[in-house]
């Protein structure tokens, strides 16, 4: 590499420094990946907004949804942050989603989201709302068997 391309190089990437230190892009990471760029493009033109996962007693988890977001993909979302979460801690917890999916469902404004194809728009879910996780209660007669352990 000759002496003029490094110093390009160089003045481009404190160029990139400077950009990230200013105050429109301060919810971005240090290292943002295309995904992330894309979200925080959607949430500056009114296509997504932030919401937050209340976990009591754990730590809330802040996710960022686009309006055409199903509660799929919220799902999706919630244990890719939670494993990134994980990451960032050091520590590698196995979580069976399986079984969380199984036993609770997204709960927003005392109405449960148990329908997976249904779209965040559509459920009244806006900037700043709140999703808990609710129990999962079984319709009767209609019990899971035992778990049996090997």
């Amino acid at each position: 590499m000759s002496n003029q391309d490094q110093e390009l190089l160089i003045e481009l990437q404190g160029q990139i420094d400077q950009l990230l230190e200013s105050h429109e892009l301060q919810d971005l990471t240090s290292w943002p990946t295309e995904g992330e760029l894309d979200t925080l493009i959607a949430v500056e033109q009114g296509q997504a907004f932030h919401i937050t996962l209340q976990r009591d007693p754990l730590p809330s988890i802040p996710l960022t949804v686009l309006q055409s977001s199903s509660v799929l993909q919220i799902k999706h979302m919630i244990r890719l942050q939670l494993e990134k979460m994980e990451k960032n801690k050091g520590r590698h917890r196995r979580i069976s989603w399986k079984y969380i999916w199984r036993s609770y469902c997204l709960m927003f404004d005392h109405t449960k989201l148990s329908d997976d194809n249904a779209v965040v728009s559509q459920l009244g879910i806006k900037q700043d709302s709140v999703l808990r996780f609710s129990r999962l209660a079984h319709a009767k007669g209609h019990h899971r068997k035992a778990w049996r352990h090997r």
